[in-house]
């Protein structure tokens, strides 16, 4: 049986979804599988992709192949398919998307994960939305772990436009779910507790300047005296600025998975995250949890983040450094070759 992977994602811009399929199939050899992908030159994005997806990959699989889909979809025509399932976000918070993206995957996603032979998902959380969203039996969804990129802290080179002093952390597109509203919020009351100095560090895409959604200019003053918003970074950048931050915060509303803890964890940094869908799952025992929804939660979560006792961090960072991109594609590959 040959392996085929349905790469279409890979063609379109970086995502955690792309991440996970390029890190699987970065342990592959290439006698191991056959990509099967749209031409450079075809607009993947959109309803194009889909059709494509739909149209043009059942043509292409035959009764000697198994189609692994790892990016939430799959041509629904294809019996010999597994496909990778991250979360159920359109069926749990439907609020958070756009209306076509939410129609187009509560329509399909159901039949496609109940025609396919196999379900891989991130985390038991996920798997319990998948079973109940989709009334799939526990035993066709088998739940593998991501792994973590890091990037050694003693080898990266240092960019003086990096050198943070004095600051925690999170990393995260500005968005709904990541809830930086209630931390930034969070964070401005914490620190007049513990040290006014302290600044909040935000990683990644930057939204809508006006955090707060209001004409308060001394709170919209405190937000740009406090918070650093650093936009995009690369890998080493990012492992600089993980370097030398004094505690993680990620109070996510909701996650299949959530990596960046993980990483801050791998790094030995201490974390709060929330107690809620797959960080509770990660993170009992291994970091500080709060109530996402609540500000006074999260504040004090963050004035006991920065004296945590630092046994707790350090059996975070042995769990997190078995979280291994090799780990997670030896098992992908034992799965889809046991069909």
């Amino acid at each position: 049986m040959t392996i085929v992977v349905n790469t279409r994602n890979l063609l379109g811009h970086t995502t955690g979804v792309q991440r996970y399929t390029s890190s699987i199939l970065d342990y592959w050899s290439e006698s191991d599988y056959q990509r099967i992908e749209p031409s450079d030159s075809l607009n993947c994005s959109g309803m194009k992709g889909h059709l494509w997806e739909q149209l043009n990959i059942p043509r292409k699989i035959n009764k000697n192949n198994i189609l692994w889909s790892p990016a939430n979809t799959g041509p629904v025509a294809v019996k010999n398919q597994i496909i990778t399932i991250h979360d159920t976000v359109p069926f749990d918070h439907p609020e958070w998307m756009s209306r076509k993206f939410t129609a187009w995957y509560k329509f399909m996603q159901p039949i496609i994960a109940r025609k396919a032979l196999h379900i891989i998902t991130v985390s038991h959380f996920s798997k319990e939305r998948i079973i109940e969203n989709f009334n799939i039996a526990e035993e066709k969804v088998s739940v593998i772990y991501n792994g973590i990129n890091l990037r050694s802290v003693d080898e990266t080179p240092i960019n003086d436009k990096w050198k943070f002093k004095n600051y925690v952390l999170t990393v995260g597109s500005v968005e709904p779910r990541k809830n930086i509203q209630r931390l930034i919020s969070a964070f401005l009351e914490a620190k007049k507790e513990v040290d006014p100095s302290l600044k909040l560090v935000i990683v990644g895409k930057r939204g809508n300047d006006n955090i707060f959604n209001n004409s308060n200019q001394e709170q919209l003053k405190n937000v740009q005296d406090s918070v650093i918003f650093t936009g995009h970074v690369d890998d080493d950048e990012l492992a600089q600025i993980y370097r030398n931050a004094k505690g993680f915060c990620y109070p996510s509303i909701y996650e299949g998975f959530g990596l960046p803890p993980l990483e801050a964890l791998a790094y030995g940094i201490p974390v709060l995250t929330s107690n809620t869908t797959s960080m509770k799952e990660l993170f009992t025992n291994k970091a500080i949890l709060v109530d996402p929804l609540s500000i006074e939660s999260i504040k004090g979560g963050i004035i006991n983040l920065l004296k945590l006792d630092n046994t707790v961090t350090l059996k975070g960072q042995e769990f997190a450094q078995t979280l291994t991109w090799e780990k997670a594609s030896r098992e992908t590959f034992q799965l889809l070759s046991s069909f």
